[in-house]
């Protein structure tokens, strides 16, 4: 009662990330609320919805897409469409990612909605290699929505710097060779540059920060 904005949002931040890897009592405590909002929608605060959708949908089921699909179609505000698109983006199952990936190219997302919700599934370690593979196989049609200009496709192009092998960057390279992107040329270089730094890192510290986790991991 009575904190400040920067206070909640802390909280929320927290809380985020402690659910995010896995803490239990976070998890049981989102799904308890995220019970309750389906009874009442008021009794789930706004700064703490997204972060509960988020969880829920992480350790959730097909029941629970199912259910947060629907919250999504009933949804008024473009800001809770968000919410819910976000955690249709959290789930582990590739079959569950994958269909949020063909959904969010059909009219049941718009079209400036899009991008997020590809670039949030390909932030998800469950679902990286499957939204580059749905990148690759609907270029012609992100490049005929996005390729143009704007932030879009530079964003799409973007996904691909969180691959962390060599292997990934000369197909990345080889890709936009064969699918130039004028507008995305220098995202496309700093990606594959990205990726090539990441594999290096990986290469001088991967067994080390192996045997660090395997001697200081509580899970």
């Amino acid at each position: 009662k009575g904190e400040g904005h920067l206070g909640a949002l802390l909280r929320s931040t927290v809380l985020a990330q402690l659910g995010s890897y896995g803490d239990t009592e976070i998890v049981q405590r989102a799904q308890t609320q995220f019970a309750s909002f389906l009874k009442d929608h008021a009794s789930l605060r706004p700064d703490i919805r997204g972060l509960v959708l988020g969880l829920v949908g992480q350790e959730g089921n097909r029941s629970t897409y199912d259910q947060i699909w629907e919250l999504e179609k009933q949804a008024t505000l473009h800001e809770e469409k968000m919410r819910f698109l976000g955690a249709l983006t959290r789930f582990k199952d590739p079959e569950l990612l994958e269909e949020t990936l063909v959904r969010s190219l059909s009219n049941e997302v718009r079209s400036q909605d899009t991008v997020a919700v590809v670039g949030a599934v390909a932030a998800n370690r469950y679902g990286r290699d499957l939204a580059w593979d749905f990148i690759k196989q609907n270029w012609t049609e992100f490049d005929r929505r996005y390729g143009r200009g704007g932030f879009g496709i530079m964003r799409l192009v973007s996904t691909t710097g969180s691959f962390t092998t060599l292997e990934r960057a000369e197909e990345v390279e080889k890709f936009f060779s064969s699918h130039p992107a004028p507008s995305a040329q220098r995202t496309i270089q700093q990606a594959i540059e990205r990726i090539r730094i990441n594999a290096r890192w990986l290469e001088k510290n991967g067994s080390d920060l192996a045997i660090w986790f395997a001697n200081n991991s509580r899970f």
